[in-house]
């Protein structure tokens, strides 16, 4: 007779025993149909306390007999020959140990089964530029065509991971693979996205950066020559690390253009070959737009980009100089289309007087004018080893450079004027810069006046006011002298100098008047002084009238 082997009679040992029976004489289990089951059940109902203390023996036995240690829950309770019994018993250890090692075996990749490999496998660097560039979402195939992943050899995978580092592999991507795209080709391959407006407007980009490159210098002899060391989109902006112009490290930030161009148009080897000169860059890092980027660091300042275009890099005809210097300098550039000069032919425009001189290139933009609050520096600075300097003396100090600019661009003006030293025209000029150095001697002085009555005890608001309409005047004069109207000039220096004057005089009249009060304080102070004693003497007079003294008190006048 067989009866059922339970250890638990909770809700999960009633469950658990629905489901299995233990042997009591050692041979296999089995699962019993619904009737065993059901009957067994009602067996173990039936039982006294003394059968359940005796299966229970019963039970603990066997576990001593088979090593086990520890009594499982009852819901993990399988059958202990069979089955997951590498729970309990020491032969299902070697089971379970055996079972896990196949696993193993079957998950692990033989040797030499394929893997998939993505364009990322082998190309480390690559993958890595590419993720801190602004084209992060851009999938390699954007570029080079070819499938999104590749079935590789596992063995061939390991050779070329393990391979030297200057060793040469070679692996087939498909006839679909485009490859690295040629020099020539990497303009149309750029502008398969760059020219597509629906990609391009969620970033604000232009579309017509492709047409505006084959516009431009580099782009036709690359297109009609087929010349492939003039610069391509790479050689600005990178291959797969292309940066945001925003970015401080990237090629085309404004601080970093200059030297992205030098690296071309600095190689006095590649220039050659063009008839180019590489002075240029020399000449812009002197220049004051080289001196606002390099020293101050004015990221407004004008680079190669500025006056070249970017994409569309051509040099400015002298036709058109002016037109490129006015999209900054517009009233200058007004000013000067009411020279004379203005549509003469051979005119160089802006740089004839301002590229240098002679030997120049038109790089070595020179400032003739300067800022107002660097007049006044430098004019503070020459008194204090000159306290009364004459006319000369200030002018050669504050701003010593016009007349020489002009006297380097003279060689340059001999294609129309033949005899510089008879020409009428000339002297013009330099009436108009004598003009305008007046205008700054007169500033410069009120300036320092200005200042030195201020330190005082006065309070000079409405005249710093009226002063500001001196600055303004002296800052319009840089543009109009571009006109070579004498009268124009003479008109503006006119109205400064009045400023200049009625601020002189106002200064004048509140010294004066500051004086007329030191003076007046003089008899107040005397008066009050006077008075003082008298009250003294009074006081005394008064005290030895009225006040009887102590005996023995010193302090009472006797």
């Amino acid at each position: 007779m067989r009866t059922p082997q339970t250890t638990d009679f909770g809700p999960r040992g009633l469950k658990s025993a629905a489901r299995r029976v233990a042997p009591i004489s050692g041979t296999h289990p089995r699962v019993m149909d619904g009737t065993r089951i059901r009957a067994e059940r009602d067996l173990r109902w039936t039982d006294t306390s003394l059968d359940y203390a005796k299966r229970e023996d019963r039970l603990l036995q066997d576990r001593m007999t088979t090593h086990e240690s520890t009594r499982p829950p009852a819901h993990r309770q399988y059958c202990k020959h069979t089955g997951f019994c590498a729970f309990f018993g020491g032969r299902g250890v070697l089971v379970a140990l055996a079972a896990i090692a196949a696993a193993l075996l079957l998950l692990a990749p033989a040797q030499g089964a394929d893997e998939v490999a993505t364009c990322a496998t082998c190309h480390h660097k690559q993958a890595e530029e590419l993720q801190q560039s602004v084209h992060i979402e851009l999938r390699c195939q954007e570029c080079h065509r070819g499938p999104d992943s590749y079935t590789v050899p596992g063995e061939d995978l390991n050779a070329f991971q393990m391979r030297p580092p200057d060793s040469n592999f070679s692996f087939d991507h498909g006839s679909a693979f485009a490859g690295k795209p040629t020099r020539s080709q990497v303009p149309e391959t750029c502008g398969h996205c760059h020219e597509d407006v629906a990609r391009m407007n969620p970033y604000g980009l232009r579309t017509d950066q492709l047409s505006r490159y084959w516009t431009s210098g580099h782009g036709q002899r690359l297109k009609n020559d087929g010349d492939e060391r003039v610069a391509v989109c790479i050689d600005c902006h990178g291959v797969h690390e292309v940066l945001s112009g925003r970015a401080p490290q990237s090629k085309t930030h404004p601080f970093n253009v200059p030297e992205t161009c030098a690296s071309c148009h600095g190689d006095a080897a590649l220039m050659a070959e063009y008839d180019l000169p590489t002075e240029i860059v020399d000449e812009y890092r002197a220049s004051v737009h080289g001196q606002l980027l390099f020293e101050q660091h004015d990221s407004g300042a004008p680079t190669c980009a500025t006056c070249h275009g970017n994409h569309s890099a051509m040099p400015p005809g002298f036709a058109s100089v002016g037109a490129v210097c006015g999209k900054c300098h517009a009233h200058t550039s007004e000013a000067f289309a009411k020279s004379v000069h203005e549509g003469v032919d051979g005119h160089h425009g802006c740089v004839q007087c301002h590229g240098g001189g002679e030997d120049r290139y038109f790089h070595y933009i020179e400032r003739i004018t300067k800022p107002p609050g660097l007049l006044i520096q430098r004019y503070a600075h020459l008194l204090q080893s000159e306290p009364a300097p004459t006319s000369q003396q200030i002018t050669e100090a504050i701003n010593p450079g016009p007349k020489q600019i002009i006297m380097n661009a003279v060689p340059s003006c001999t294609e129309c004027h033949d005899d510089l030293d008879e020409d009428a025209d000339l002297p013009t000029i330099f009436n108009l810069l004598d003009q305008i150095a007046d205008a700054e001697r007169r500033y410069v002085q009120t300036a320092r006046r200005l200042d030195e009555v201020g330190q005082g005890m006065l309070l000079l608001d409405s005249q710093r006011f009226k002063f500001e309409d001196a600055k303004t005047h002296l800052i319009a004069l840089a543009p109009l002298q571009h006109t070579l109207d004498t009268d124009l000039v003479a008109a503006k220096v006119a109205e400064l100098n009045a400023i200049c004057e009625e601020v002189s005089s106002e200064l004048d009249q509140l010294e004066a008047g500051l004086r007329m009060r030191f003076v007046a304080l003089g008899p107040m102070w005397g008066f009050a002084l006077l008075f003082s004693i008298v009250l003294y003497v009074k006081y005394k007079q008064l005290r030895k009238q009225h006040v009887t003294p102590v005996p023995g008190d010193a302090s009472i006048d006797g």
